[in-house]
């Protein structure tokens, strides 16, 4: 098992845990963040296969009153067919968290110098839409990556296991712990029998 806390710019902070499971990963984590003035909590789950591709999403948005929003529609992409325009979406990405990109950087195992561009499920916040995405990643050295999406890309540096430790503008660690040895660097994927590196859509 390994762990972060996260400080994101606009006050709000997460904790987030990465456990081994018998057939594959999970990350799961709790976000106290804000939207239109009112305090939220949001708890998610995303399990994942020993490749790190995504199998099973879980999220939920609970307010300050007691209200709570499970996202169903994001729940179903894994739970039976996808819709059309979601069948090569491997990766989901939980917009509110670095948490999701953990996924694509352990599934891909780039080498340095390499890049790939793939499609994911994003979920969109404070909308909570869900929606295809283009992104790509770049391994720009031993523990850092550049992302990008649209317009927008961000430089992230990740720990031995690619948890995000700081999310260009947006998030950084202020405590980790990875006391579990178990947990494979993102390099071993590869050499332990993982998917093998891309350089295009997978």
């Amino acid at each position: 098992m390994a762990a972060v806390l996260w400080q994101a710019a606009d006050g709000g902070s997460e904790v987030c845990v990465l456990e081994r499971l018998a057939d594959g990963w999970r990350l799961r984590g709790t976000v106290l963040t804000h939207h239109a003035d009112q305090p939220l909590e949001i708890r998610y789950a995303v399990t994942a296969d020993a490749a790190w591709a995504t199998n099973g999403v879980d999220v939920s948005v609970a307010s300050a009153e007691g209200d709570t929003q499970q996202l169903d529609a994001l729940r179903a992409l894994w739970s039976g067919t996808k819709p059309a325009e979601f069948r090569d979406c491997i990766d989901v990405d939980l917009s509110f968290t670095p948490a999701t990109n953990t996924l694509p950087i352990r599934r891909l195992g780039l080498e340095v110098g390499e890049e790939a561009e793939i499609r994911v499920a994003w979920l969109v916040w404070p909308e909570l839409g869900v929606e295809p995405a283009l992104q790509r990643y770049t391994r720009l050295g031993v523990d850092r990556y550049r992302y990008a999406q649209d317009a927008f890309e961000a430089e992230l540096t990740v720990d031995e296991h690619g948890l995000v430790l700081e999310y260009e503008g947006l998030w950084h660690a202020i405590a980790s712990t990875s006391p579990d040895e178990g947990l494979a660097e993102p390099d071993e994927v590869r050499r332990s029998g993982g998917p093998p590196r891309t350089s295009g859509s997978p």
